[in-house]
């Protein structure tokens, strides 16, 4: 009999305790805008949305929500006015991650066209390391046209975008129909991927080294969560679809069995 990892919790947001109902700016940063002043136009991924600070509220769950606006509502994107907006807020340069246990309780949009994600860039980029070379690990990404699909990724150099080193499976019933949990395992050796209690994908250092692939993942990574619409993941946005909104409950973070360090910026 094999005995259960010590779990020790090094981090949470609970977001049902923000009474005040802000997020905490010691926390969180907000990307605004089209990604255009960031140097990716449509966030690198043709995506539909501007994204704003209030997009994003908390009422017992964070909420990000994505609302389809009209013409005269003063916001540009790089395709003329925009179409959608919606949320993204990340944690760079004020808490790091690395190695440890994620986990994120959450209930999906619905609607063909949102792409809800849950992920982790490496800080380094913070300091001119571009993508792939930062590494990015998905804990989830899901479409709205395929509702009942759960997939967990990681890309790096030489294994990035539709290349990424990825597992899908189907859960029995659509993620927004529910909170589910979605988490990783990450050592400096391998990353384990949840669906509530179930592991569905392990990829190992020593498999993806063995292919002369780097494995940018024994660093500081920070925390993302944005609901983008359309783009090359997403496809075709339906076009009744008129608004979609992601709920976040919780994030916990622990180390495992003492491994997982919490950086504080």
């Amino acid at each position: 009999m094999t005995n259960e990892p010590a779990l020790s919790l090094l981090w949470s947001e609970e977001f049902a305790d923000h009474h005040g109902g802000h997020l905490l700016e010691d926390i969180w940063n907000f990307d605004i805008g089209d990604g255009a002043s960031a140097g990716l136009v449509g966030w690198g991924n043709n995506e539909l949305e501007y994204y704003t600070h209030d997009s994003v509220s908390i009422n017992g769950n964070l909420l990000i929500t994505a609302q389809r606006v009209t013409l005269d509502s003063g916001l540009t994107c790089y395709y003329g006015p925009a179409q959608w907006k919606s949320g993204k807020i990340h944690t760079a340069g004020k808490i790091g991650f690395k190695h440890g246990r994620i986990e994120i309780n959450a209930k999906m949009p619905s609607g063909v066209g949102t792409w809800p994600a849950l992920w982790l860039l490496g800080a380094n980029l913070l300091d001119g390391v571009a993508w792939p070379h930062c590494g990015e690990i998905d804990i989830l990404e899901n479409t709205g046209a395929h509702p009942f699909q759960v997939q967990g990724t990681i890309h790096g150099d030489q294994y990035f975008g539709e290349n990424g080193l990825t597992k899908i499976i189907q859960s029995p019933t659509t993620l927004s129909s529910d909170f589910h949990t979605y988490s990783i395992n990450w050592t400096a050796d391998a990353i384990e991927w949840f669906f509530d209690d179930l592991c569905y994908n392990t990829i190992k250092r020593a498999d993806v080294e063995s292919q002369g692939k780097p494995w940018p993942f024994n660093q500081e990574f920070y925390l993302i969560m944005n609901l983008a619409i359309g783009g090359w993941f997403a496809g075709e946005v339906d076009p009744e679809l008129d608004s979609a909104q992601l709920q976040v409950n919780s994030i916990k973070y622990y180390s495992v069995d003492g491994i997982g360090q919490l950086i504080l910026h």
